[in-house]
Order: C-alpha cells, then structure tokens, then sequence
C-alpha cells in the first residue's frame, strides 16, 4: 500500500480539514468532481484520484477492486492526517468504496454509494458481454457518442473517456459486477449512503436491502433517471452529497427507497453462503 504517490490526484481545499476521496466511475476521472469540488472546498480537503487505468493515470496497470481499494486506504493513510475521510464513489468508484468498507472501515467517515450494488443479477452476463465486444472499439467516436447519450457525459467526459485504457475500463466492469456482500462491510459503523437512478432495477433492491442490514445506512433514489444520473442532474446530486457530509436533511427531490423483504433475505443466504466457504477454506 506504499505505492498510492503514482496516482494522479486532483485536489481542492486545505490541506488538514475534514477530508473527503471522491472516487469516480469506469471511463472516466478525477475531473468529473469539479462540481462537488468547488461547492465542497472551503470546507473540505477534497482529493480525487484518477484510479489506475484512467486519466492522468492511465499508464498506471489496471487493478482488481480489491486491490484498488487497498490503493485508496494507502492514499488517505498518506495524506488525511486524521486517518479518517469521507468517501464518494460512483459506479466502479462505488464498488471500490463497497470493498474499502469491508477491507478498511477504520479509515471511512461518511460514504456515499452512488450505482454500486452487492448484489448481481441474470442480466448481469449479458451487460458484461457487450462491454467486452466494445472494449476495443472505446475511442471510436460511435461508442463515445453511445457512452455520451447514456449518462450525460460533457466534453471533459469525452475526453476522459478517449484517454482511458480499454482494457481497465473492462476489468472495471467485470470486477464491479462480481458482488459479493461482506459482513465487514454490512457491521461497519460508517454513516452510509446508498443511492442509485430510479431506472436502476438491479441496484436498487441490493441498496434497499445493505440500508436494512447496515448499521447506520440509507437507501435512496433519483425519480425517472438510470445509472449515472449525476450526468443529467448534477446538482442535485452536489446537494445530495453535501447534505450527507454535513449531516443535514437529504434533497426532498430523492425518493426514499422501499423495504425489499426478498433481497434482505437473498443478502443474508449469500453471506451465510460465503461464511460456509470460509469455514471449507479453514478446514482444508
């Protein structure tokens, strides 16, 4: 974990306040923070890292979710002084807070879970089929265009997403789609935030049931919009995140997600699950 330097980090605010890690989605980088960064720096010791294999650290080999998380626990344990941050993810960024929870929950504050669920489901495979088919073809203008359409990507989006390497942007995918509920995760302490676009029907019930079983964990949603809606409604979702760092009442805008009787007990099936092939491993 001695080697989180070689990420390109963008950064606004004080060195020694509060600090918060955003952490952004596959395809693109750091900058896609700008907005939260200039709303949150006069508060805030805002740090976004360009995740290997995108941005200003695509040279960087792309890494496993597990490994990227561990990436970013050396990173606030370098330059948080209080060994703490809150933390924001979106989509691949959301998994890596999911595993920085289960890995590293000491080092969280507040998290904000934006797209990210922990629980697959069947069309699952075929997404992840048609990510492979177009990994090669990501910096050919028609993909680009597809990708812009899909989540509202800007100019600096583009080119962003130009600039990644294809081969993280798919392992980004593949290991973000793995899921995987951690009973780490699930006791942390970590006041969380898990939200998704109402559109999102894999992600939300995964989200509705981590809010049930986490501690102190809210489940919410953006009314009429898909997976990474923060491209069409970005300052909502700058008020959505400034009102969970600072503790103040969430945008009413935000739907508040439903019980989900079914996925709570799916979430605990898989955990009793792994727990049995831990159990197998230690006996071996």
């Amino acid at each position: 974990m001695s080697r989180s330097t070689d990420l390109y980090v963008h950064e606004a605010g004080a060195p020694g306040a509060p600090a918060v890690v955003f952490l952004h989605g596959a395809g693109a980088s750091g900058r896609m923070w700008r907005d939260h960064m200039d709303r949150l720096g006069d508060r805030f010791h805002c740090l976004a890292p360009d995740l290997p294999g995108f941005g200003r650290s695509n040279g960087l080999a792309p890494l496993t979710v597990d490994e990227t998380a561990d990436r970013i626990a050396a990173l606030i344990e370098g330059r948080v002084p209080a060994g703490r941050a809150h933390v924001v993810g979106l989509s691949w960024g959301g998994g890596v807070t999911h595993r920085l929870l289960g890995r590293h929950p000491e080092l969280v504050d507040h998290a904000v879970i934006d797209c990210a669920g922990v629980l697959t489901s069947r069309s699952d495979a075929l997404f992840l089929l048609g990510i492979a088919a177009i990994s090669p073809f990501l910096h050919t203008r028609p993909v680009v265009a597809l990708f812009a359409r899909m989540v509202g990507m800007d100019e600096t989006g583009r080119e962003d997403l130009r600039a990644a390497s294809p081969r993280a942007f798919r392992r980004a995918f593949v290991e973000g789609f793995k899921g995987g509920a951690s009973p780490v995760e699930l006791a942390a302490t970590s006041p969380t935030l898990l939200s998704a676009g109402e559109k999102e029907s894999a992600i939300r019930p995964s989200n509705a049931a981590q809010a049930a079983l986490m501690p102190n964990a809210v489940a919410r949603y953006a009314p009429g919009l898909g997976h990474g809606w923060i491209g069409f409604e970005p300052e909502l979702h700058v008020r959505m995140v400034e009102a969970w760092l600072t503790g103040a009442e969430l945008p009413r805008e935000l739907g508040v997600e439903p019980d989900r009787p079914a996925a709570v007990e799916r979430m605990r099936r898989e955990l009793a699950k792994e727990a049995r092939r831990g159990d197998a491993r230690l006996a071996a």
